[in-house]
């Protein structure tokens, strides 16, 4: 049986799918059969006359997936909105039971399997159920991807205090678009970052890097793998 972890950040756009793809693609190259999977997704992309979910899409063009798209995900979902309003909206049912045994059974095949949420924490996935309740459902420990923008040290924060506030097990920060040469807010903000939030920075992933050739970023690969 493999290990699962949960991917989420402090807003939309952080880079999610992207952080996700590196981590998949770093364990890849060290011979450890890892996934990813994104159990609802709200957005679509036109390949080859067929609609495909937009993160599902970009896995399987930077990745060594065997798989078809719907593989990798549960639900995909046309309008590019929150996924509560989308299922609304395309009079789709969520069920979260559907997606606690899609994962099981991604667990018990794989070595490891990396869950991207939708949006943030507090995202809703339907009514009176979001993507806290989600973490919770499949009890995986939490990846928060973050930058040093402006910004990061309310969101970073806010978002570390909501998942201690429903006693989440937060791993620590994997800060992602690191820019090469840091100015005195990034290099503040990644001190902050750690100070505030009490927790580690796992990892960085530089901007403007060309993409999957420099594994060794991601610093924190020994804790994921030292299981295995």
């Amino acid at each position: 049986m493999g290990k699962g972890y949960f991917v989420t950040g402090i807003d939309t756009n952080i880079g999610k799918t992207y952080v996700t793809a590196q981590m998949v693609d770093c364990l890849q190259k060290k011979g450890i059969d890892a996934i990813p999977y994104k159990p609802i997704q709200s957005g679509v992309v036109n390949i080859n006359n067929r609609l495909i979910g937009e993160d599902t899409a970009f896995y399987k063009e930077k990745l060594e997936l065997t798989e078809e798209h719907d593989y990798y995900s549960s639900y995909t979902l046309k309008t590019p909105v929150s996924p509560h309003l989308a299922s609304k909206l395309e009079d789709v049912y969520i069920d979260e039971q559907v997606i606690l045994e899609k994962y099981k059974q991604l667990e018990h095949k794989h070595d490891v399997v990396f869950v991207e949420g939708a949006g943030g924490v507090a995202v809703p996935l339907k009514e009176n159920f979001g993507t806290i309740d989600l973490i919770k459902l499949l009890n995986l420990p939490v990846i928060l991807v973050t930058s040093l923008k402006l910004g990061t040290i309310n969101h970073t924060v806010l978002t570390t205090e909501y998942l201690k506030s429903h006693q989440i097990n937060l791993m620590g920060l994997l800060i992602n678009n690191v820019p090469s040469v840091m100015g005195e807010m990034e290099k503040d903000n990644l001190v902050m970052l750690e100070k505030l939030t009490g927790h580690n920075v796992l990892g960085v992933i530089p901007e403007q890097i060309d993409f999957f050739t420099e594994t060794s970023i991601l610093e924190f690969q020994e804790l994921l793998t030292k299981n295995q």
